[in-house]
């Protein structure tokens, strides 16, 4: 059975939106162009450094297979299908130690992705403000990755 991200991370994001501190959920709303002007973005297992997720991300089993929940793992052809059907994203560059950034400027998402050797690959870092006029060391930054 094939599980798209859609709906595991969309009901994830939103707990997150709510949950900001100081903030109610119609204030985080915000316009296109103030996402692309400051995008945010999250780590796969809230509070959470995205360094210790990588770290967890080496061995965790596919998400079919975990019996707790865990940053999106799936086979690397699989997720990567489902980043570019389900949200039109594109791999846009490649930072350290197996680390890639996707994203999507029709969309305005982007994902960070740890690849794995064994060709599996975990959702570690995801957000919304993309756009491919901005360098890819923003959003690798924003998801705690130096690039």
């Amino acid at each position: 059975m094939k599980m798209t991200l859609v709906p595991r991370i969309a009901p994830a994001l939103l707990a997150v939106l709510l949950a900001l501190p100081g903030q109610s959920a119609q204030a985080s709303i915000q316009t296109r162009e103030e996402n692309m002007a400051d995008p945010r973005g999250w780590s796969a297992i809230a509070g959470m450094d995205p360094r210790a997720v990588r770290e967890v991300a080496r061995t965790l089993p596919l998400s079919e297979d975990a019996v707790d929940d865990q940053p999106w793992c799936e086979h690397k052809a699989d997720l990567e299908q489902t980043l570019s059907h389900d949200f039109g994203e594109a791999r846009i560059a490649t930072g350290t130690d197996g680390v890639t950034l996707w994203g999507s400027d029709v969309l305005g998402t982007w994902t960070v992705v740890f690849e794995r050797p064994d060709a599996t690959s975990c959702v570690i870092a995801s957000g919304i403000g993309f756009s491919d006029a901005t360098s890819p060391q923003v959003f690798f930054v924003k998801a705690g990755f130096n690039g």
